[in-house]
């Protein structure tokens, strides 16, 4: 790849995620409204799924062609620029207010999630018994969606019933259904279209940032913790200035910490079941305390306060800074 071409590719890819995370944050919202999700709930499932599929498909597709240190770098890096930049970033312009325990929850389940996969890491690789390990809580989470989620929309479905045989008599045919009565396929076509649009500018993007990075004669590994990192996180880069912009951003809050999660269960699980992931002793003494630093940070904070202030994400921009100094160093 040329050099006009890598930075037109670039320039193609960022069209695509900025355009892409905004059709995809509107139709989350409208499901969102239809479903009586929260949205912290939405962007910690549907959204976290669809802007995690590039980090899937690169550290996976990295794995299974001989490159498991730009796989793991993807994974791990992700889950540090998530926190640090994105989340960091947003509660930085403006504080999160967190209601309820539903986010903090969230937060431990991607503070566990963590810690299994250092666990597994410990050893210096990443074999496909760990990759099963690690898809197998991935399973469990989803489970855990299902039931909770069931249970939430029972005591919606009582309270409404209650309310309603309580309730006078009322010639209105006006139903909570009818809020979108004609937008329904349109607001799927938009989802499917933004989350395609996101991944497929993430690919031209990465591709064009790895082929700039290799020219400039930085090492694999730090490809993968930095530029092909941030790369594959701009969909949770994109919606979440999208979501700050159109004040929904709970949803992106809920993103981060799915997208992590996912990082960690399902990007590093597959990429460990094609593949065995060698873990080299830096990640060990570097990427993996920081990345459960960050997180444990995140879950602290979300735990003991009702917000995310603003000096809160400042901290987390400034260790991301020192932490990109030092892998530059490194590298």
């Amino acid at each position: 790849m040329s050099n006009p071409t890598a930075y037109l590719m670039f320039i193609v890819g960022l069209v695509l995620v900025i355009k892409g995370a905004d059709w995809f944050v509107e139709a989350a919202v409208w499901m969102a409204k239809k479903t009586g999700m929260p949205e912290v709930l939405v962007g910690a499932t549907i959204v976290s799924v669809g802007t995690t599929l590039p980090e899937l498909a690169v550290s996976t597709f990295s794995s299974f062609t001989g490159y498991p240190d730009v796989a793991l770098g993807n994974a791990v890096g992700s889950c540090i620029f998530n926190i640090a930049v994105i989340l960091g970033l947003s509660i930085a312009i403006r504080p999160l207010e967190i209601e309820g325990k539903l986010f903090s929850t969230r937060a431990l389940i991607m503070l566990a999630a963590a810690v299994l996969a250092t666990v597994l890491s410990i050893d210096g690789d990443l074999e496909r018994i760990d990759g099963v390990i690690l898809l197998a809580g991935l399973a469990a989470y989803i489970i855990y969606l299902v039931r909770s989620q069931r249970s939430v929309t029972d005591e919606q479905d009582t309270s409404a019933q209650e309310a309603q045989d309580a309730a006078p008599p009322s010639s209105s045919s006006d139903k909570p259904g009818h809020i979108f009565p004609s937008t329904t396929p349109g607001q799927v076509l938009q989802f499917i279209a933004g989350a395609l649009a996101v991944a497929i500018g993430s690919r031209f993007t990465v591709s064009a940032a790895t082929t700039i990075a290799e020219m400039l004669g930085v090492p694999e590994i730090v490809i993968g913790l930095t530029i092909v990192a941030i790369g594959t996180s701009m969909p949770e880069l994109a919606t979440a200035i999208t979501a700050l912009a159109k004040g929904h951003q709970s949803l992106s809050a809920g993103n981060v910490v799915g997208a992590n999660f996912l990082n960690m269960t399902a990007v590093l699980g597959f990429s460990s079941l094609v593949n065995r992931v060698p873990i080299a002793g830096s990640s060990l003494l570097l990427d993996f305390p920081v990345m459960l630093a960050l997180i444990a940070a995140l879950t602290l904070f979300a735990s003991i306060g009702r917000k995310l202030t603003r000096w809160q994400g400042i901290v987390f921009l400034a260790a991301y800074i020192a932490y990109t100094a030092v892998q530059f160093g490194r590298g």
